[in-house]
């Protein structure tokens, strides 16, 4: 009775009328493989009507876009499943999390700890009314209206920080698509208000998740729909304009041959090889691969962007060899990367982390013979967990006696995890010096924490300083010689890993090991074919301490012996300044083009300054080879 006296209130306080669906033009598209959709509902209805149900609550948003197309559901099969997920909801005002929504079917309380399922079923939910609500029963589309009202209070009572993109993209995506949905203007201008908010902080300080190859998906999911369905001129042409902003810079950063997104990434879930819901579910097929999405939301989604297609500055940024990308990420006064592009490697860093699911020192290598193989990527981290398999193996569960007194309720102890240390970078074009400064954390199973670089296993050559090294077979634990330089070739690419400083214990050396790793995909269904990896790592003292500067250098054209042998020189020769005084460290290489290097007090966690014979612009958002494109399209938001 109390639901329903708030589901009353809540329905006249927003002035919720009836609804009856307004045609409008936009075609419903058909998913790629209706055999495969059929097949997956049938699974899917089986799961949720297990007890508890096996489908994430989140998920039956999906399942009823589906059913609902293809009328796989009878009326009273359709308002069972909506009043079912309506039992989720919490409808207690006293309760921390009122209006907000559990993730799963067992969860009680009132308190959801993570707040944002609220967002993403709405997200998804909201369609049904624009898309199918003539398909619905009086009482299924009752109830429907009921659990809008109902969340509309959970997004709203919901915190959502600015600069945590995909959720704030969601809620100003939430609100429109309500308000029109149930022609209520001021819940539009909630939404409007929120996305201008959001529109001015990334004019003037860029996407703090930058690049991710997760929650870009995520973020251009909302941005589509908004462009598609928002009836408001003036919102649609500012959700055009931020889209174009991210699409500019997906492009920048796009291997097309590869099919990935090269650059540093916030918040990557695949250490090994980031490709994911951005890449498989809408960029790829973009590009005419094969689309797989077989769900009606994302095809809804990829049907708008195709429509849309990339401009055809984005269409030649993406094939331009030798481009040089810096952009600014957040507020901060460190947090910019750079992403340079040759024709058969990229290699990108960053100053600061955003998450401990970054990539911040990252290469890749591919080719026409080899076109996608695992990532060169530098971590930190203290489970031995060297390529991120943590979360998909399972070990939280397995290593949950190791979890310390007062673990933080949402510290991640089942995802894979690395540290989220103090860092600096100096990157001009092809090569850059980096500095990691971090302890021991909360996620960490070890009194020390590694410094790992993974690598494909796909070199033509290997050496340590001067010496080839001719054994790789898997169980090979080769340390490096006194030049603490690895170097290695790829067809006539040259890369160079040289440690210019760290702490590690006397004795201790970084180690080469094939430990016989293989990368299988386990978020989006893909094969990569070249999935072996090596790595090379380096223990930090039993001190839980850990601090090292590396030189990261990449060129092309190596095409013989001689001309290997000149590059591995250029790097053995270099003159190269080691300094540490009362925890200030200055390190810095002599390179052909310049000194290239920092400075920084790793007791005070200080940038003090970069060294570079082309010093980053400070003043840019999004700039390709000196060319502001960010503060072209974004600059009437500043």
């Amino acid at each position: 009775m109390k639901l329903f006296f708030l589901s009353v209130m809540f329905l006249c306080v927003l002035q919720f009328t009836a609804f009856n669906q307004v045609k409008n033009k936009f075609i419903i598209p058909n998913v790629s493989n209706p055999v495969i959709r059929m097949e997956n509902l049938q699974q899917q209805w089986k799961a949720l009507q297990q007890s508890p149900p096996r489908l994430g609550v989140r998920d039956c948003f999906l399942f009823l876009l589906d059913a609902l197309d293809t009328k796989f559901l009878k009326p009273e099969e359709v308002l069972w499943t909506i009043d079912l997920v309506k039992t989720r909801i919490i409808a207690d005002s006293t309760k921390p999390s009122f209006g907000n929504m559990y993730w799963g079917w067992t969860e009680t309380g009132g308190d959801v700890g993570d707040g944002n399922n609220v967002e993403f079923c709405v997200q998804y939910g909201i369609l049904i009314k624009l898309l199918f609500n003539d398909r619905l029963s009086p009482e299924a589309r009752t109830s429907l209206d009921d659990l809008f009202a109902q969340t509309l209070v959970g997004i709203r009572r919901q915190p959502v920080r600015i600069s945590y993109t995909n959720i704030y993209l969601m809620r100003c995506w939430n609100f429109i698509a309500l308000g029109q949905a149930y022609n209520n203007a001021s819940v539009v201008e909630e939404g409007r208000k929120a996305f201008d908010i959001w529109l001015k902080h990334v004019a003037n300080y860029g996407n703090r998740e930058y690049d991710s190859p997760t929650y870009s998906g995520v973020d251009i999911e909302s941005l589509l729909l908004l462009v598609q369905f928002a009836k408001d001129a003036d919102i649609h042409q500012k959700a055009s304009d931020a889209l174009d902003f991210f699409l500019t810079d997906l492009a920048a950063h796009y291997n097309p041959l590869g099919g990935y997104l090269a650059g540093a990434h916030s918040r990557d879930y695949n250490r090994v090889f980031g490709r994911d819901l951005l890449e498989e579910k809408y960029i790829n097929p973009l590009l005419g691969r094969e689309n797989k999405n077989n769900q009606l939301f994302n095809q809804i989604c990829y049907s708008i962007l195709k429509e849309r297609g990339l401009s055809s500055f984005q269409k030649q940024i993406m094939e331009k060899p030798n481009r040089f990308i810096e952009q600014r990420w957040d507020s901060l006064p460190h947090t910019y990367t750079t992403d340079f592009h040759g024709k058969k490697f990229s290699i990108a860093s960053s100053s600061q982390y955003y998450s401990p699911d970054d990539k911040s020192f990252v290469m890749y290598l591919n080719s026409k013979r080899i076109p996608e193989m695992p990532n060169i990527v530098y971590v930190m981290e203290g489970r031995n967990d060297h390529y991120g398999t943590w979360g998909a193996t399972g070990m939280g569960d397995k290593m949950k006696h190791l979890m310390p007194p007062n673990y933080p309720a949402n510290g991640g102890w089942g995802k894979t995890r690395h540290l989220m240390p103090f860092m600096q970078a100096s990157q001009n074009k092809n090569e850059f010096v980096m500095l990691v400064s971090g302890d021991k954390d909360h996620n960490c199973i070890n009194e020390y924490v590694n410094s790992t670089v993974i690598l494909p296993n796909y070199f033509d050559q290997l050496w340590f300083g001067n010496t080839r090294i001719m054994q790789r077979e898997v169980g090979t634990a080769i340390p490096l010689d006194s030049t603490n330089t690895f170097f290695a070739k790829f067809e006539d690419v040259a890369i160079a890993i040289k440690i210019m400083y760290s702490n590690a214990d006397n004795g201790e050396r970084a180690t080469l090991y094939n430990d016989g790793f293989k990368y299988n995909a386990n978020r989006e269904a893909f094969n990569l074919v070249n999935n072996e990896a090596l790595r090379l790592t380096l223990k930090h003292p039993n001190n839980g301490k850990a601090n090292i500067v590396m030189w990261w250098k990449a060129a092309e054209g190596i095409d013989t012996d001689a001309k290997f042998q000149a590059f591995r020189n250029s790097v053995l020769d270099a003159p190269i300044s080691v300094t540490e005084t009362n925890g200030i460290v200055d390190v810095s290489v002599q390179t052909t083009s310049g000194k290239l290097g920092l400075k920084a007090d790793l007791k005070k966690k200080l940038r003090l300054d970069y060294y570079n014979p082309t010093p980053l612009n400070r003043n840019l958002l999004f700039s390709i080879d000196g060319v502001d494109m960010g503060k072209k399209i974004m600059g009437k938001y500043q």
